[in-house]
């Protein structure tokens, strides 16, 4: 189960989930910013050649996410990471970040009006996260606030506003490859999210705060403010 009270920091998992999400990223910046003829010979068939601005703007965008991923892993995420968990998450955050690297960097379109709303979207849903997160993590410090939900700040407009931000970052992220087949991946993200992830979290929360966290959830959209 993701959601138990086990606050054990794991570290080893955590170290492990970073390093993969870091090679992955590393891995896809050097296979876009060597030369093909200076690549060993069994990785000339993966090399990344398309537009060079839309590749410097993949991996900005890449190493912004493994930043922000680092802060929440160690600092936000108080939780215990289980090795099964780390495992998952780790083969599919690895898998869809090198995705958009390999899709997105290969593409000879040049960076337009579509691009910058993509790159809005990314940064939006970055600083939803981020933010949000921050926010509670300095709420949660002072010892007023042991055992409440943490209800303030953009949580009044979604009780999963952190999730909404990486559903918003990932489309944004998505479209910059332009290839559209790649919305797949924050459209199995946000599934995810609604139909496993919130409502296991919200049966965990509701027992730990009980009524003043019910209250919460039946005043609050779950997912998307105003909406769902």
């Amino acid at each position: 189960m993701i959601f138990k009270d086990e606050y054990d920091f794991s570290l080893l998992p955590k170290i492990i989930f970073i390093t993969a999400i870091s090679c992955a990223s590393l891995l896809a910046g050097y296979l876009m910013f060597t030369d093909v003829n200076e690549l060993h010979d069994w990785l000339k068939p993966y090399a990344i050649n398309g537009n060079f601005t839309r590749q410097v703007i993949l991996m900005f965008c890449l190493l912004f996410y493994v930043s922000r991923l680092f802060i929440t892993v160690f600092v936000f995420l108080k939780r215990k990471m289980a090795w099964s968990e780390m495992l998952l998450v780790s083969g599919l955050m690895s898998f869809a970040l090198f995705s958009f690297a390999k899709v997105g960097g290969n593409s000879h379109q040049p960076v337009g009006v579509l691009d910058c709303i993509s790159i809005f979207l990314y940064l939006f849903g970055s600083w939803l996260n981020t933010y949000s997160e921050y926010t509670r993590h300095i709420w949660k410090k002072h010892e007023v606030n042991k055992g409440r939900p943490y209800t303030e700040g953009l949580f009044k407009y979604s009780m999963h506003i952190n999730y909404f931000g990486d559903v918003v970052l990932f489309t944004g992220f998505a479209l910059i490859t332009c290839s559209f087949s790649l919305l797949v991946i924050p459209l199995i993200m946000a599934l995810n999210f609604i139909f496993f992830i919130i409502p296991r979290l919200d049966k965990y929360l509701a027992k730990k705060y009980g009524e003043e966290f019910k209250e919460y959830a039946g005043r609050t959209k779950k997912l998307i403010p105003g909406i769902y």
